[in-house]
């Protein structure tokens, strides 16, 4: 989302302006009227990326930018409010023709969730009354019997719009619960009704004892969900709920057939892979792992993503899963199957010097705007493969090299040969343990 804001006195006429994309945002500045500047910076997560984006602008509205909305912005958005709003009124009247009785839950929902006070505890009456009478009709046996449990909630949470359920939180709440499984609440949630305009689903943990994702992975490849716009597999907090390589996760390119319109797909956890791996319309591609395995890698690297732009993968430590070898990147390096890749995120590795020294001399290297290869053990070979290669690195707006293991006394040749682009930021010491050897770690591992 875009975000405007402006300052002016008696000596100038600024604008700032900041647009936050999954795990990275973009900034352009400048004075009003002309097309500034632009930068871009990436971060780990995407809770990093935001938390930074508001620490920006906080620091922005102290100085005294206030924030402001282009008339045409505001336009647009009323304007395309209204003709949905138009849309769903046609199709609950036509529903309510057919004889129907989602027709009149459309419409009942729609006049509770615009209703106030007195009026809208009216609605919600009616909307509980159509759905004793009806409610099967709406999500189906397995989801409905779910639904009356008293510990659902806390296993599948619920936004509806329209009276249907457009996105979904699924997973265990705790180590000891006892109420309905998520694995169950999942596949019910994908046979109902009420799910056909589902656009975003997160799934959390099926079990606090049990971090294996094959069960929901079968029932995504069983479902249509042709309005699913956002999949996010493995949203637990590492180490608090789990060790992130204890999950294991599965197939992720199964788990997409059935979202023809997926534009973000984010996986965390380990045992992923991407077999025969296609997908028209898929936009971003992250997965957090302590350990990808050798066919994960593979697998992306032979991916047909014809529409992909940003890709970030931790491939992680080879004693928690990641069986990764630089060979299994040649596919990638020449591919013609991601035309529109422009952020390539390498991260968490511990071959950070062979993808350094590959990266260089990689056709892939062209088309690319931001490179990110922090979080791993890179150390003075690679650093030194990007100092001996700098001209193919310098289309670039962003090279991202924090959290690796770059020996300081080379920090200034390197910003000296990479210039503005580069982000080296903090770098680690390896561990010494005593027994005459040196120990070099990924931010990422167990």
């Amino acid at each position: 989302m875009l975000r405007r804001f402006e300052f002016k006195d008696a000596r100038s006429y600024k604008f700032w302006e900041i647009t936050v994309e999954g795990t990275s945002f973009t900034v352009r500045y400048g004075k009003v009227g002309t097309d500034g500047s632009t930068s871009t910076k990436s971060y780990p997560t995407e809770e990093k990326a935001q938390a930074e984006a508001e620490k920006k602008i906080k620091s922005k509205t102290k100085k005294g930018y206030a924030e402001v909305a282009t008339s045409s912005a505001a336009a647009s958005k009323k304007s395309s409010k209204a003709d949905a709003a138009a849309e769903w009124a046609v199709r609950a009247d036509k529903l309510q023709a057919a004889g129907d009785p989602w027709g009149q839950r459309i419409a009942i929902f729609d006049q509770w969730e615009a209703a106030k006070g007195a009026g809208k505890r009216k609605w919600k009456k009616q909307l509980k009354e159509l759905d004793e009478e009806h409610g099967e009709h709406f999500y189906g046996a397995a989801l409905q019997e779910l639904m009356a449990d008293k510990l659902f909630e806390k296993v599948g949470r619920f936004e509806w719009k329209h009276g249907y359920v457009v996105r979904a939180r699924i997973g265990a709440p705790e180590y000891d619960h006892e109420g309905p499984k998520p694995e169950a609440v999942l596949d019910a949630l994908l046979q109902s009704p009420a799910a056909t305009y589902l656009e975003d689903l997160i799934l959390g943990l099926p079990a606090f004892d049990d971090t294996n994702y094959s069960d929901m992975i079968t029932s995504l490849s069983k479902a249509k969900l042709e309005h699913l716009e956002k999949l996010f597999i493995g949203e637990f907090s590492y180490p608090d709920d789990t060790e992130i390589s204890w999950v294991h996760v599965g197939d992720i390119a199964k788990a997409v057939k059935g979202a023809p319109n997926l534009r973000t797909l984010r996986v965390r956890g380990g045992g992923v892979s991407m077999k025969s791996f296609e997908h028209d319309k898929l936009q971003r591609l992250e997965v957090e792992s302590g350990g990808l395995p050798s066919a994960g890698l593979i697998g992306f690297a032979k991916a047909k993503l014809p529409e992909l732009t940003h890709v970030s993968l931790w491939l992680g430590r080879d004693n928690y899963g990641g069986s990764t070898n630089i060979s299994d990147l040649d596919a990638l390096w020449k591919t013609k199957a991601m035309p529109k890749l422009v952020h390539l995120g390498l991260q968490n590795s511990e071959m950070q010097d062979a993808i350094a020294s590959a990266l260089a001399q990689a056709p892939l290297l062209k088309q690319l705007s931001s490179v990110d290869m922090s979080m791993g053990t890179m150390r003075a070979e690679g650093a030194q493969a990007l100092i001996d290669n700098a001209k193919n690195f310098e289309h670039l707006k962003s090279l991202k090299l924090d959290d690796n293991f770059i020996p300081y006394n080379l920090h200034a040749t390197m910003k000296k040969a990479l210039g503005s682009m580069l982000h080296i930021g903090r770098q680690e010491s390896p561990e010494d343990w005593g027994d005459g050897e040196l120990y070099y770690y990924t931010s990422v591992g167990e």
